[in-house]
């Protein structure tokens, strides 16, 4: 999903590209947030130690790509709540069917 969505919102500018991360990210990060949540819930911290502390980390990577396109003008893209919700979206369609898959 990455790397569709970059080539195709860096047709529209660096800030549209950093938007596009953004966006990505934010629903990845959600996701690891989310299956962090349910390994919890199946057996605790103990039992799933190891596993949350790679969840864990692939999120925290995520969250500085996140941030640092936050840095580099994200905001600043054209319709940039528009581009993000619409970029938001195509990730929770692909999170939807690796699911199913």
């Amino acid at each position: 999903m990455r790397v569709p969505c970059l080539l195709g919102t860096a047709l529209l500018g660096k800030e549209a590209a950093m938007a596009c991360t953004v966006a990505v990210e934010t629903v990845i990060a959600d996701h690891y947030n989310n299956q962090i949540r349910a390994l919890i819930e199946n057996g605790g911290m103990e039992h799933h130690k190891e596993l949350l502390e790679i969840i864990s980390k692939f999120r925290d990577d995520e969250m500085e790509h996140h941030d640092c396109a936050l840095e580099h003008d994200a905001e600043k893209a054209p319709a940039y709540k528009f581009l993000s919700q619409v970029i938001k979206g195509g990730c929770h369609v692909a999170i939807w069917i690796s699911e199913r898959i």
